[in-house]
């Protein structure tokens, strides 16, 4: 390897569309990244055992090995979660992203809505909670300016609420980390420093009260702020969510996500 590209994060991008290929591959090279690519799953799995790269793009309608394959056989090599992967889901429907993130996936696009910079910002956003070492981001974007970028996971099997959360954030000044159980994260915690938590209640498995319990009573994350956000919305209920700890309690069906937004940034610099 030239020595140019001895410090280069490498991604693995595995489509099979040429025109988003290409498109792609000169955006994130031209933001600092080494790329290899695969157009089928079978090369691309070989790729990614061959390499061991920092981040894989995924498309998941392939030739030859669809996309839950790679992922699969990845979980069976070991490689999964090991390796941060993105989908890139051409239907967005909840129920493939629900599987993918099961099989431990970082992050997901869905192909009709996306364009070079939104896969740019994506990939910059998993990398850099990935290792604390400056990312290209800050070298094409200079996206923080010196800021500090807040980590908040939203715990939330609402993917549609998830979406729209996730678009009142601004870039620059948040991370946003998805999880839609908590087996996935406690995942999150082990791997990234959250700066604030919202946790839905009614989760798959676990739910949000036994969850914010547990979070309560770990010295490791004791300290990190949990604003539940909930449907239910009886007083019985938000007072057993303040009692075990969280920093507020929001009614879903009372607030917009612009306005949760608003008492994430309140908690974040009343916190500082």
């Amino acid at each position: 390897m030239p020595d140019s590209e001895i410090n280069k994060k490498l991604i693995v991008l595995i489509e099979d569309e040429m025109i988003v290929l290409n498109l792609l591959t000169q955006k994130l090279e031209k933001a600092g990244y080494l790329v290899k690519t695969a157009t089928d799953g079978e090369a691309g799995l070989a790729l990614i055992q061959e390499t061991e790269p920092d981040l894989v793009l995924l498309d998941m309608m392939l030739p030859k090995l669809n996309g839950f394959s790679v992922l699969e056989k990845m979980v069976e090599l070991k490689l999964l979660p090991k390796i941060p992967v993105v989908i890139i889901s051409n239907s967005g429907q909840p129920i493939e992203i629900e599987r993918a993130q099961k099989l431990g996936i970082r992050d997901y696009l869905i192909k009709v809505n996306f364009n070079p910079n939104e896969v740019l910002a994506k990939v910059n956003q998993v990398l850099e909670l990935e290792e604390t070492s400056p990312s290209p981001s800050s070298l094409e974007e200079g996206a923080s300016h010196g800021r500090k970028i807040m980590n908040v996971l939203i715990v939330e099997d609402d993917l549609f609420m998830v979406s729209l959360l996730e678009k009142k954030f601004s870039p620059e000044e948040y991370h946003i980390l998805k999880a839609s159980n908590v087996t996935q994260a406690r995942e999150i915690l082990g791997s990234s420093k959250i700066d604030l938590m919202l946790l839905d209640v009614v989760l798959p498995g676990t739910d949000g009260f036994t969850f914010l319990k547990e979070l309560k009573q770990n010295e490791k994350y004791n300290n990190i702020p949990v604003i539940i956000t909930s449907n239910l919305g009886q007083q019985e209920e938000i007072d057993k969510g303040i009692k075990e700890g969280a920093s507020d309690y929001i009614v879903k069906a009372h607030s917009t996500p612009g306005e949760i937004v608003e008492k994430v940034e309140k908690i974040l610099k009343s916190s500082k």
